[in-house]
């Protein structure tokens, strides 16, 4: 019969995996001292690096956390909208929502983003949950405690394994034409040149494979846009150089499992 410190630690493991595996929607409530150009964005998660983007413009403008979950800017002109976010995710990259924020938005109203995230990076009561697991083996505990000690452990560390996205330049790249070739499944990539305000997407010619072709010679450097399965949007800014050449890789810095 199973010892009382593995039916408690089985316990603490279920409720471990149950908040690992569920999320919350990211919301943006526009704050009370918002005006046509002031914004005030309160989250109901805990992101970091929030920027915005308006209407037409090219450049991210970041914003300041005023207090916990809540982040503001001013600007001397009104904003054009619609607003763009992008905001970085603990041990996640960069997360992007276009058009998200109205131009006629108004105090009070909540945006969603449509981007789930863990709750094993924003749930209060992690730390209890592991400071449990970790009192329930003492050395006093049976060895089918420890067997499935140990079998939590590398459930675990295989739940955090996680892999570099990279970007190889393939062959048939040339100064008009890229051909990117990714380590990792991703989809919808986009990629922006050098002062452009838009995002130009590629084709996907074969698994990982994803080409574009110009008619002008390509401004670089490039920043990449791409689409993770059940991880909303990432961007990696200036992350192919304009001399790229054939068979380089670039890495992205984001980790993806």
């Amino acid at each position: 019969m199973a010892s009382l410190s593995s039916l408690m630690l089985v316990t603490a493991v279920a409720a471990l995996l149950v908040i690992g595996s569920s999320g919350t929607e990211v919301t943006f409530k526009i704050g009370e001292s918002s005006t046509t150009s002031t914004l005030e964005l309160i989250t109901n998660v805990a992101i970091s690096e929030v920027e915005i983007k308006e209407k037409g413009g090219s450049d991210w403008r970041g914003l300041k956390e005023s207090s916990a979950n809540t982040w503001k800017i001013k600007s001397d002109a009104p904003l054009k909208g619609p607003l763009s976010v992008r905001f970085l995710v603990k041990n996640g990259g960069y997360r992007v929502v276009d058009d998200v924020i109205p131009e006629t938005f108004k105090a009070g109203s909540v945006y969603k983003s449509g981007i789930q995230l863990s709750c094993l990076a924003t749930h209060k009561y992690m730390p209890t949950y592991a400071t449990s697991i970790t009192k329930i083996i003492d050395p006093m505990a049976s060895l089918s405690s420890f067997l499935l000690a140990t079998a939590v452990a590398a459930l675990l560390v295989i739940g955090s394994y996680a892999t570099e996205l990279t970007f190889k330049v393939g062959q048939g790249s040339s100064t008009t034409s890229l051909n990117l070739i990714t380590n990792v499944a991703i989809s919808e990539v986009e990629v922006k040149e050098k002062g452009a305000g838009d995002w130009t997407g590629l084709k996907e010619s074969s698994a990982n494979i994803w080409t574009l072709k110009t008619g002008a010679k390509l401004k670089g450097p490039f920043s990449v846009r791409f689409l993770v399965k059940n991880g909303g949007y990432r961007v990696v800014d200036d992350v192919i150089p304009e001399a790229f050449k054939v068979g380089s890789v670039y890495k992205s810095g984001i980790q993806l499992k």
